[in-house]
């Protein structure tokens, strides 16, 4: 290859490189997966929210035995906000499990590591692209694809968002969004 042909080849691929990485960005940031983090932010907004608005002395309330008390719930919501994307083949950090953390009570850490926990999931999403979603992936013993994962972890923050709300209402704080 002469030097003329080379440079030229070089000067291309300096120029695919950008734009292809833009692409991937720009694939990141549309569609289904503007529409996932736009849910996802809305979620972990009223989250973080009711677990600011909830009082500290209110962290240990449970409405029955049987149940997970207002830290338990935040803690499993921050733990599964890991655990859930491991199914995709997202590496989780060595301490987060599922129910990570049921004996952390202390208002201030639960919502640290709850704020942690949906950063490291958005910071997670925005590492997907359109075809990650067609992935085939086991999730509890079943084949799925990537892109249920997602629904799944959607589902699951709606589901404790209602239950917190629940609990919240129980203790007499309205959810600073319905003020």
């Amino acid at each position: 290859m002469n030097t003329k042909k080379y440079m030229l080849y070089l000067l291309f691929a300096t120029l695919l490189l950008p734009a292809s990485l833009f692409a991937q960005q720009a694939e990141s940031n549309s569609g289904f997966f503007r529409d996932v983090k736009q849910d996802m932010s809305e979620s972990q907004e009223k989250i973080v929210s009711l677990a600011e608005a909830i009082p500290a002395d209110k962290y240990t309330w449970r409405p029955a035995d049987s149940v997970r008390s207002v830290s338990e719930v935040l803690m499993h919501i921050a733990g599964s906000n890991y655990f859930l994307l491991a199914f995709a083949g997202i590496k989780t950090p060595e301490n987060a499990t599922e129910d990570m953390g049921k004996d952390v009570t202390d208002k201030e850490k639960v919502i640290s590591a709850l704020k942690t926990s949906f950063k490291d999931l958005q910071d997670n999403l925005q590492k997907l692209n359109k075809s990650d979603l067609e992935a085939q992936v086991k999730m509890f013993g079943h084949d799925t694809s990537t892109r249920n994962v997602i629904f799944t972890q959607m589902g699951h923050l709606h589901e404790h968002l209602g239950q917190l709300i629940a609990y919240a209402r129980m203790n007499g704080v309205v959810p600073p969004w319905s003020k």
